[in-house]
């Protein structure tokens, strides 16, 4: 379900689309994908207790690699993904967002693929009403 609303941001914020138009994909990219391009995966998902039980939101954590031959492109799209996700809220493509943090990001490189890359972890609370 989250997945849905990270395709949605990335194909209709400027700044996302600019850059990465509309290559974005779920756990892994297609090896002949020319960069940027933007892969996430769910990590992890668990709900949100209240004192007496389970409540009706849910915490997904997201990892959003961004991937290019351009370092600067990654640092961009870091404050892009940024900008387009942190303290989100609203319903997008039938998903009820209540919020969205930024909790990290770490910086890589591939050596065989001459690729620089950046991972952005995000929590996102999401509504089951």
């Amino acid at each position: 379900m989250i997945g849905k609303v990270i395709k949605y941001k990335f194909d209709n914020d400027s700044n996302l689309n600019s850059l990465f138009g509309g290559r974005v994909f779920p756990v892994v990219a297609a090896q002949t994908k020319s960069t940027p391009f933007a892969i996430y995966e769910v990590v992890n998902i668990a709900t949100s207790m209240t004192k007496e039980s389970d409540s009706n939101i849910d915490e997904i954590d997201v990892r959003i690699t961004l991937v290019s031959t351009s370092y600067s492109d990654t640092q961009n799209a870091v404050e892009y993904v940024r900008s387009a996700f942190v303290r989100i809220k609203g319903t997008i493509q039938g998903v009820k967002l209540q919020s969205c943090m930024f909790e990290g990001q770490r910086d890589l490189f591939s050596d065989d693929e001459r690729t620089f890359g950046s991972q952005c972890d995000l929590k996102f609370r999401v509504s089951r009403d």
